[in-house]
């Protein structure tokens, strides 16, 4: 059987990839606002706390995967050459996976892509590489906002260019045959995950990995620099909110009534933020997966808190053992997320992301979850106590190791 801490794994890291999965199944699932009796929108814990960050945590580790994964190569291109086999393997897979018809935002085709850029980083310095996820992440969100204005005026207006200049659902195989430039157009600027903005978190995983992950210092400095990041980012984007001028602009924009702003900007649920992104306001939004700079930057520092509190927590044999469901679902990510996906096509959500306060819905988002939740688990169990990897998991290894001659 496999041990949790055996040779190359760190146990912080797949508890905090399963929690990664288990915030994306939540915010697939659950209701982000709740509607009061009055029609005042408040988030819900999941919209308050996950939307957004769960998918920034799952990119991040994977950039801190692909650092352990190449930091023996000897070989450098037969290490690229490995990651290429493997980005092409999880881009077929979310090419496939978008015909399940589930209501899920499937980012593994987005993962594919990110997998093909960055495997031209892994022979960077430690201090290269930190410098270039650093400049990434700040730049990337500032030069996507001037390339999407400069894109709405050529094609004739901001509704114009969102209509016609992305898919406005997960990218299928069908889209990347019938129409490969608009796919690729989706998948770096304007799809659910676009490229040119989430490398940054794939290279701020990637600087992570070249760090001793086996200091308590090491996971205390990601925790609290994760952690103040997050909370001064956000918290900008609520102060600019009290500034009626900011508001009554994202307002008109956007056609959403000023009173549901707060909540709206809050869950990323409800607001079109295509409709008023690379405008000047868009720049001072902090709403999930608007692609706006306060929005990357508050969940980068969200996901390096994240990892570096379980690198602390997992260091307790005690915790180890408390969180050893989690740390086994960890192990087995791509395979849960997959399973995930697919019972969402077969058994789909019959509400919207805004629940009233009184509808009788409530119990079947609250069983939904939990079943979900207990079946992504239950299959990280399964796998690990049979000593094996998980299907995808292997699939992902036996590809990868053509590229080595291992069997």
């Amino acid at each position: 059987m496999r041990r949790l801490d055996a040779p190359g794994r760190i146990t912080g890291l797949d508890t905090a990839r399963a929690v990664a999965i288990l915030g994306m199944v939540a915010t697939h699932i659950f209701p982000l606002m709740e509607e009061n009796l009055s029609g005042a929108l408040t988030p819900t814990w999941v919209g308050a706390s996950l939307t957004g960050v769960s998918s920034a945590l799952f990119v991040v580790l994977a950039g801190v995967g692909l650092t352990l994964l190449t930091k023996n190569a000897v070989d450098i291109w037969a290490s690229r050459l490995q990651l290429a086999l493997r980005a092409i393997v999880l881009l077929v897979i979310g090419l496939l996976l978008g015909l399940a018809g589930s209501n899920v935002a499937i980012i593994l085709a987005h993962y594919g892509v990110l997998f093909l850029l960055a495997m031209w980083f892994v022979n960077l310095s430690k201090r290269a590489l930190t410098i270039t996820a650093i400049s990434w992440v700040i730049l990337a969100p500032l030069i996507h906002g001037v390339l999407t204005r400069f894109m709405q005026v050529q094609a004739g207006g901001a509704t114009t260019y969102a209509e016609n200049w992305r898919l406005w659902h997960s990218p299928t195989l069908f889209d990347a045959i019938q129409k490969p430039v608009l796919t690729l157009w989706d998948i770096f600027f304007t799809g659910y995950y676009p490229v040119i903005s989430f490398l940054g978190y794939v290279l701020v995983g990637m600087a992570i990995g070249r760090m001793n992950l086996s200091k308590i210092s090491t996971g205390m400095g990601l925790l609290v620099f994760g952690t103040g990041s997050y909370l001064v980012f956000r918290g900008i984007g609520r102060w600019l909110l009290t500034d009626p001028s900011f508001v009554a602009r994202i307002s008109h924009t956007t056609d959403v009534p000023v009173n549901q702003l707060p909540a709206m900007t809050s869950t990323g649920a409800g607001i079109n933020t295509d409709l008023v992104m690379g405008a000047p306001p868009w720049f001072g939004l902090a709403a999930p997966h608007s692609g706006a700079p306060l929005d990357i930057y508050s969940t980068t520092g969200a996901a390096v808190g994240v990892i570096g509190l379980f690198l602390v927590l997992t260091r307790s044999g005690l915790l180890r053992k408390v969180l050893f469901p989690l740390s086994a679902t960890g192990m087995v990510a791509l395979t849960t997320y997959v399973v995930h996906v697919l019972i969402t096509a077969l058994w789909p959500t019959n509400w919207a992301q805004t629940m009233q306060t009184d509808s009788p819905l409530w119990s079947d988002a609250w069983i939904m979850l939990g079943v979900h939740w207990a079946i992504v688990i239950l299959v990280g169990l399964v796998v690990y106590l049979a000593g094996v990897r998980g299907p995808l998991e292997t699939v992902l290894r036996k590809v990868s190791n053509v590229a080595s001659g291992k069997p």
